[in-house]
Parts: C-alpha cells; sequence; structure tokens
C-alpha cells in the first residue's frame, strides 16, 4: 500500500514515530498527531530527514477529551480529500486517579474513548476510499481481565495497571465490534509486544516500570514493536482480513473474555453515550 493518506496517532515518539517513519518510507502521506507541537516539527523534520518525503502534516490534539477529537476529526477532513488508513496508536496511563474536564477517567478517555470517538467520526471518510483500513494497537495486558462497568469512571477505587489492562480488552471488543458492522473498512488490532516507550508520561510511572520489566523480558525494540502497525496499515497480505488480533505480523487469539460479544455491544453502547453527551 503506497501512495495512500494515513493517519497515525501518538506519532511522535515511541512505537508511533518507528510507524509513521516507515509508512512514510513507502511512499505515503502521513498525518501525525500528538499533543506537543514541538514534538511535532521535530518528529517531522526527522521524518522527512530519514525518508525524503515531505508528504507529512501535525495536528495538535489532546486525545483524552472528546471536545478535541472532534475538532481534530473537522481538521484531518478539511486538510484531506481522502483517508486510506487511521492508525490507532496514542495510549496512556496515570498513576494516580485523574478525572478530565469532561468528566471521565484519563485512563478510559485516552486509550478507549480515543479510538472510538476518532475512528467513528472519520469512518464516513475511510468508507468512501477503497481498500481503507483502521488499526488499533491493543495490548497482551488484557489477559486475565474483566471489566466492571460500574467501575469505568473508578467510582469504587482506581488501580493504575487494572485500568490499563481494561482499557486494552475495550480496544480489542471495539475493534471486534466493528469489523462485524463494517463491509468497505477492514479493522484489526494487535498487541505490540512489552516495548520500553515514554508510554504514560509522567503520569505513568507504574505502567512504565511494568512495562520496562516487560520490555527486557521479552526483549521487544521500539521497531519491532511497531512491526504489526506498520504491517496491518500497509501490506497486501492483509488487503480483506479483518476481525483480527495480530503480534508479530500474525494472526494470534486474544483472550477468551474478548470475545464475549454481549460485552462488545456494551462497549459500544457505553462509549456512544459519552460521546453522544460530551457533543
Amino acid at each position: 500500500m503506497i501512495n495512500k493518506t494515513i493517519i497515525v496517532t501518538g506519532a511522535t515518539d515511541g512505537i508511533g514515530l518507528e510507524a509513521a517513519t516507515k509508512i512514510a518510507a513507502l511512499g505515503n502521506r502521513v498525518g501525525l498527531v500528538g499533543r506537543n507541537p514541538e514534538k511535532g516539527a521535530k518528529a517531522i523534520e526527522r521524518i522527512a530527514s530519514l525518508t525524503r518525503n515531505d508528504k507529512l502534516d501535525f495536528f495538535q490534539a489532546d486525545l483524552s477529551l472528546v471536545s478535541e477529537i472532534h475538532k481534530l476529526s473537522h481538521e484531518i477532513k478539511s486538510k484531506y480529500s481522502k483517508l486510506n488508513v487511521l492508525l490507532n496508536n496514542a495510549g496512556g496511563a496515570s498513576k494516580n486517579k485523574v478525572i478530565t474536564s469532561e468528566g471521565l477517567e484519563k485512563t478510559f478517555a485516552t486509550n478507549q474513548m480515543n479510538y472510538f470517538t476518532l475512528t467513528t467520526n472519520l469512518m464516513d471518510m475511510l468508507s468512501a476510499s477503497k481498500g481503507s483500513r483502521v488499526v488499533n494497537v491493543a495490548s497482551n495486558a488484557h489477559i486475565g481481565t474483566t471489566i466492571d462497568f460500574d467501575n469505568i469512571n473508578a467510582e469504587k477505587g482506581y488501580s493504575a495497571w487494572k485500568a490499563y489492562c481494561v482499557s486494552k480488552l475495550m480496544n480489542i471488543m471495539f475493534t471486534y465490534r466493528l469489523a462485524e458492522m463494517q463491509d468497505k473498512v477492514t479493522v484489526n488490532t494487535l498487541h505490540p509486544g512489552f516495548v520500553d516507550t515514554n508510554i504514560g508520561g509522567n503520569e505513568g510511572s507504574v505502567i512504565k516500570s511494568i512495562v520496562k520489566f516487560g520490555s527486557k523480558l521479552f526483549a521487544r525494540t521500539v521497531e519491532n514493536g511497531a512491526d504489526s502497525s506498520i504491517y496491518l496499515s500497509t501490506s497486501d497480505e492483509v488487503n480483506d482480513v479483518s476481525g483480527k488480533y495480530f503480534f508479530k505480523c500474525r494472526q494470534i487469539k486474544s483472550s477468551k473474555a474478548s470475545y464475549d460479544k454481549e460485552q462488545w455491544n456494551q462497549v459500544w453502547n457505553l462509549c456512544e453515550s459519552y460521546k453522544e453527551k460530551l457533543s
């Protein structure tokens, strides 16, 4: 897949930056999404230098806020006449419970409401492009996790690791639900491996410690961690593949809990209700 328009969120460092670089190296136009304009400018300079591709754009947005995602969606639609791939990579986790200005627990807002809102906002644009794709970065951290729908905003208490794991399970359920709904857009998800990145920024020390331990144990570099994101975004081998979970560019099974279709609907309805409430 070359000469396509591809959006990569969380693209100013780590796996997102690596994926954006390799995708740009194939000759695609890449829209990088991040919170920090300075980091965005540096990322574009780096990618352009490495790839000799100047078809690069930066979009600034705080993806923990639905209002900012709506603004971002409008900017993307105004900037581009087509969209072929949306790579939802941005994510994080807060060490302590944080409620956003919109009233949502921040890990849930950043990791799941972000994916849901941006994807559904851009679905009309994606559907208009033949062979378009949505790629959602999840994690094997979801294994062994269940969702307490009465504790979405940490009303009963907060655990940074639990919040992160639940959000990744939601990513997978959202992927499977959306894939069943779509016949024009493929939707897949992936485990990048445990890679030592800047997940969570200054707020995510607990998650960062766990991920750093995992990255040492399983030896996944940023380059390795980006492999499935790049593969699912660009490879012709997955042109007709949808509703699958990948690791190291191969299909694998996600957890038993992730195939609960009743909970797929619960996750979808929850996100849809928050999106409507905050729009």
